[in-house]
């Protein structure tokens, strides 16, 4: 039986408890909401989420489509969300774009449907968890075989430090948040 979202969101801040990176809590449990009320709602989809972007990582990115960047032009709070008039644009609208949604430091996302160029998972994996793995989905220390969205999201958590990645497995609706290149937790 699926649970309900405030006894998920009860999980997700015991596994962040013990977090180094410095982000408010509340901000990490509200994208946490976001997502787990966006999953109950949609059902199986991919998504890709960094929060705690910087400007200065903007060399990682690039953007095939420009209409899949609906929140470049227009900030949207995500501690606002779902108020009558930050409804314009939610993240639900970005589930079947490619690429990460990009979350700051306070809340605002800042970009959607972009590519994270240049993280070189298999670098960040042997500098992580050195030895003889049949896979990077082993060597990362994920339960199941994972694919390209999840080994760029735990990857991006190593690289762009300071940062929370949460990921929705497309395949089977995994829920992943990770920091620091380790899994935090898994939903």
């Amino acid at each position: 039986m699926r649970r309900r979202i405030k006894d998920n969101l009860r999980l997700v801040a015991k596994d962040l408890e013990s977090s180094r990176v410095d982000l408010p809590l509340p901000l990490k449990l509200r994208t946490a909401e976001l997502i787990l009320k966006l999953m109950r709602r949609r059902g199986h989809f991919g998504l890709f989420v960094i929060l705690g972007w910087q400007r200065k990582w903007h060399k990682h990115l690039d953007i095939s489509d420009s209409r899949q960047d609906i929140f470049a032009a227009d900030r949207h709070d995500i501690m606002e969300a779902g108020r009558r008039r930050h409804r314009r644009h939610d993240i639900g609208l970005t589930v079947n774009f490619d690429g990460a949604i990009l979350i700051d430091g306070r809340g605002g996302i800042v970009h959607s449907g972009v590519f994270i160029e240049g993280l070189r998972p298999r670098v960040a994996a042997q500098r992580l968890n050195s030895g003889r793995f049949d896979d990077l989905s082993e060597q990362f220390g994920f339960e199941t075989k994972v694919h390209a969205r999840h080994l760029s999201a735990i990857t991006a958590s190593y690289i762009f430090r300071g940062t929370t990645i949460f990921t929705v497995s497309e395949e089977n609706g995994a829920f992943h948040i990770f920091e620091g290149g380790r899994i935090v937790h898994r939903g």
